[in-house]
C-alpha cells in the first residue's frame, strides 16, 4: 500500500507543476489534464519500482486414473501365455480408450524398475513384454504415491498376478494408501500342489575352507502330510540336505545350512526342493585384504562403509592421525583427515575437513573454499561416461533420490586425468563437479575422493525402500576392489559380476602403454569358457575412442573364465577373470497368482477386485464412481507488475487521450 501512496504523491507533485497553475486551460480540461498525467505517471512510478502482484485464479483438474500393469516374466509362463501375448494388451488398450474421454489415464509398466508414460495409453508404446525377471509392487505403489501427491488420482488399476519376489510385502500399512486400488488379478490362479522355493539368502563372497550361512525358505501348497525335502549341491555334488513333514496345506519353512566352501574359486551351488531348483554362484577367495580407516571422530559413515565388505576383509578403526606404521595394510579410509601414503586410499572430504592439510598430503586435486561460507546438501548423479567398473542400472536410477550428502562450497580442480563416477546435484542443478572421482598417484596407486558425508542415509534410505543394501554394498565394494587391483597392470577388463541369461553381455577393456596412456591400436582377443560345459567362445573387441568394446549377446547358465590377450611394441600382455550367468530363477519358481494379496490391496484402498475374466466390469464401475471426479484448486501467484503487459496499453492509452486533446483545443 505505501508503494501505491509514493506513487500517487510523485504523479500529483508531477501534475500539479505542470497544470496546476497554468491560464491556458478552463478548469474542465485542467482537471482532466491533471487527472491524466497524475494516473500515468503514477503508474510509470510503479512500473519503476516494479511489486509483486498478488493473483488468484482457478484451476479445473480433471481425475486421472493410472493403470499399473505388470511387465514380469510369470505372466506369460502359464497355459493362457497366447493369450496375454495376442489379445490382453488389445482389451485393456479398449478398455483404456473409454475411461480416457471422461478421464486423464496415464500409464507405468512395472518389474524390477518402473516405466512410465503420461500420454494416451498404449501399451504397444511402453513395450510390455513380459520380460522382467522380478516383480516388485510395493516399490510401484510407493512411486505413485509420491510422484502424484497432491495430484487428483482418482483410482490406480493394478493389472498384476500378485507375485512378488523383490521388495516388500505391498499389503503392509496399505491401509494408508492416499488412492483407491482396483485390482486385476491376472495369470494362473489355480491352486496346485507344489512346492517351491521363496528366498535364498547367501554371501556372494566367502573365504576359502570356512563355513558359510545360507539359508533357504520353501512352501508347500496343497501337500500336507508329505515330505518336503531341500537339497544343497555345490559343483553338482550333495554337501547338505534336511527333511521336513509338510502339516498344513499352506506351509512355509527356513532352512539354515553351514556349507565349507572349500577352495579358491568361483562355485554353482544348487538349491532343490521337489521339481524346483534355484541356482546361485559364491566366489571363494583365499585372500583377506586389510582396511584401515583413520578418522578424527566416530561417524556413521564409517560403520555403513564397513558393512559393505565381506568376510575376506579385516576391517580396523583409529582415530588419531599420528600413525607410525600403515604400511601392513592394502587399503586407507581416510575420512575427514589427510595424511601422507603410498596406499590406494579412500578420501572422504567434509565440513572438518582440514583443506590445506588434504592439499599438502596428495598433488591429485586441489580444493578450497568457495564464496559461500555455508554447507550445501549434495545429491549424487551418476555418470554414464564412467567406465572403470559398472554398477546395477536400477542403482544408476536411483542415485537421485538418494538422501544428500553435506559438504562445505569448495572449489574443486583437479590436477590431471580422474575419472568421474557421480556428480553433484546442488539444489536440483546438476553440476559438473564430481562427487565421487577416482585417480591414480605418481606412485600409480588409486585413489578414491568422496567430497562429502552422509553416505549412512543412503544405506538407510535403501533398507527402507527395499528392505536389503544391495545398491549401497554394491556401489561401495566395487569401489574398494578397484582400488585394490594391481597398480601395475597394463591390460584391465571391465565387467559385471553376475548376467541374466536373457540380458546382453557387455564387457569393456583398456590397455595402457609404458607411459600409462590409454592405446588401442594392438587387436585384443578374448577367449571365454563355460566351466561346466567345456564350451570356449572366442571374440575379438571393437575399438573405441581409446578403449575397447565387446557385446557378446547371451550366454547360457553358467561359470564362465576368460583370457584376453594382445600384444603392443613386443610385449604381450593379457588379462583373466570370470563371470557367472544365471538363469530367470526367481519369476519361474511360483506360477499360482496371489488371488488373496490383489483382493486385500483392494479391499484395503477402497477399491474393487477382478479377475481377468470379468474385467470388462472395470470400465463401469471406474464410471460410476463418484469418488472420481474434476476438482477445481485455487492457485495464488505472485507476478512482477511489469510482466502485466495491459498496464502498458493503458499508460499509451491515456497519454494519447491526453495528447488528442490537446491538439483538439490548440493547445500545441
Amino acid at each position: 500500500m505505501w508503494l501505491i501512496i509514493i506513487a500517487l504523491a510523485i504523479g500529483l507533485v508531477y501534475a500539479s507543476l505542470l497544470y496546476l497553475f497554468s491560464k491556458k486551460y478552463g478548469k474542465p480540461l485542467t482537471i482532466l489534464f491533471f487527472s491524466l498525467r497524475t494516473i500515468v505517471v503514477a503508474t510509470v512510478v510503479m512500473l519503476f519500482i516494479n511489486p509483486y502482484i498478488k493473483q488468484k485464479s482457478n484451476k479445473i483438474e480433471q481425475p486421472i486414473v493410472i493403470f499399473a500393469q505388470d511387465n514380469s516374466a510369470s505372466i506369460t509362463m502359464t497355459k493362457d501365455s497366447v493369450f496375454y501375448k495376442e489379445k490382453y494388451p488389445k482389451i485393456v488398450d479398449s478398455i483404456a480408450d473409454v475411461l480416457g474421454k471422461k478421464y486423464d489415464v496415464e500409464t507405468v509398466l512395472f518389474g524390477t524398475q518402473n516405466q512410465s508414460e503420461i500420454s494416451r495409453f498404449r501399451f504397444a508404446s511402453l513395450e510390455m513384454t513380459f520380460t522382467e525377471q522380478f516383480t516388485n509392487i510395493s516399490n510401484v505403489l510407493s512411486t505413485l504415491s509420491r510422484q502424484y501427491y497432491k495430484k487428483n488420482v482418482g483410482a490406480v488399476v493394478l493389472l498384476s498376478d500378485g507375485i512378488v519376489n523383490q521388495g516388500v510385502n505391498p499389503e503392509l500399512n496399505i491401509e494408508s494408501y492416499p488412492f483407491p486400488i482396483y485390482s486385476v488379478t491376472l495369470g494362473d490362479t489355480v491352486s496346485y500342489p507344489s512346492m517351491t522355493i521363496t528366498e535364498v539368502k547367501y554371501n556372494k563372497t566367502v573365504t576359502a575352507n570356512m563355513l558359510f550361512p545360507l539359508r533357504v525358505t520353501a512352501n508347500a501348497l496343497n501337500n500336507k502330510g508329505k515330505d518336503m525335502n531341500v537339497i544343497v549341491k555345490m559343483d553338482g555334488n550333495e554337501v547338505e540336505n534336511s527333511v521336513v513333514t509338510v502339516t498344513s496345506n499352506r506351509f512355509s519353512k527356513t532352512f539354515d545350512f553351514n556349507i565349507d566352501s572349500g577352495s579358491e574359486g568361483t562355485k554353482q551351488i544348487d538349491v532343490i526342493v521337489g521339481e524346483n531348483i534355484r541356482r546361485v554362484f559364491i566366489n571363494v577367495t583365499d585372500k583377506k585384504y586389510r582396511v584401515l580407516c583413520i578418522a578424527k571422530a566416530p561417524h556413521p559413515d564409517i560403520a555403513a562403509i564397513k558393512s559393505a565388505l565381506d568376510d575376506h576383509f579385516e576391517f580396523d578403526i583409529i582415530f588419531n592421525d599420528n600413525i607410525e606404521d600403515i604400511n601392513g595394510y592394502d587399503l586407507l579410509v581416510l575420512h575427514q583427515i589427510s595424511i601422507k601414503s603410498s596406499i590406494p586410499s579412500i578420501k572422504i572430504i567434509g565440513s572438518n575437513s582440514d583443506f590445506n592439510a588434504f592439499n599438502e598430503s596428495q598433488d591429485i586435486v586441489k580444493i578450497k573454499r568457495g564464496a559461500a561460507n555455508t554447507n550445501l546438501d549434495i545429491r549424487a548423479r551418476y555418470n554414464n561416461n564412467f567406465g572403470l567398473f559398472s554398477i546395477g542400472s536400477d542403482i544408476k536410477d536411483e542415485l537421485k533420490s538418494y538422501p544428500p550428502l553435506s559438504l562445505p562450497h569448495l572449489e574443486i580442480a583437479f590436477n590431471g586425468h580422474h575419472d568421474d563416477a557421480l556428480f553433484m546435484n546442488v539444489m536440483d542443478i546438476e553440476t559438473p563437479n564430481p562427487l565421487l572421482a577416482f585417480s591414480t598417484d605418481a606412485d600409480g596407486n588409486k585413489q578414491a575422493f568422496i567430497f562429502g558425508t552422509g553416505c549412512w542415509r543412503w544405506k538407510l534410505y535403501e533398507y527402507y525402500h527395499h528392505k536389503n543394501n544391495d545398491g549401497f554394498n554394491e556401489l561401495f565394494s566395487k569401489t574398494i576392489k578397484y582400488l585394490l587391483t594391481e597398480k601395475d597392470k597394463e591390460l584391465t577388463i571391465n565387467h559385471k559380476d553376475n548376467y541374466l541369461n536373457t540380458e546382453q553381455i557387455n564387457i569393456s577393456a583398456e590397455l595402457r602403454n609404458p607411459s600409462r596412456e590409454l592405446v588401442n591400436e594392438p587387436d585384443l582377443h578374448i577367449i571365454i569358457n563355460n566351466k561346466n560345459s567345456k564350451t570356449s567362445y572366442e571374440y575379438s573387441f571393437s575399438k573405441g575412442d581409446n578403449n575397447y568394446i565387446l557385446n557378446i549377446g547371451m550366454l547360457p547358465e553358467g561359470i564362465y573364465n576368460y583370457r584376453a590377450r594382445t600384444s603392443l611394441g613386443g610385449i604381450d600382455y593379457s588379462a583373466s577373470g570370470t563371470f557367472t550367468v544365471t538363469s530367470e530363477g526367481a519369476e519361474a519358481q511360483n506360477l499360482t497368482a496371489n488371488i488373496e494379496r490383489m483382493r486385500s490391496l483392494a479391499s484395503q484402498t477402497g477399491g474393487k477386485h477382478y479377475y481377468i475374466t470379468d474385467i470388462q466390469k472395470l470400465t463401469k464401475d471406474l464410471q460410476n464412481d463418484k469418488r472420481i471426479t474434476s476438482i477445481s484448486r485455487t492457485e495464488t501467484r505472485y507476478d512482477d507488475l511489469i510482466n502485466l503487459k495491459w498496464l502498458f496499453f493503458i499508460v499509451l492509452g491515456l497519454i494519447t487521450i491526453e495528447w488528442l486533446l490537446r491538439k483538439i483545443f490548440g493547445i500545441y
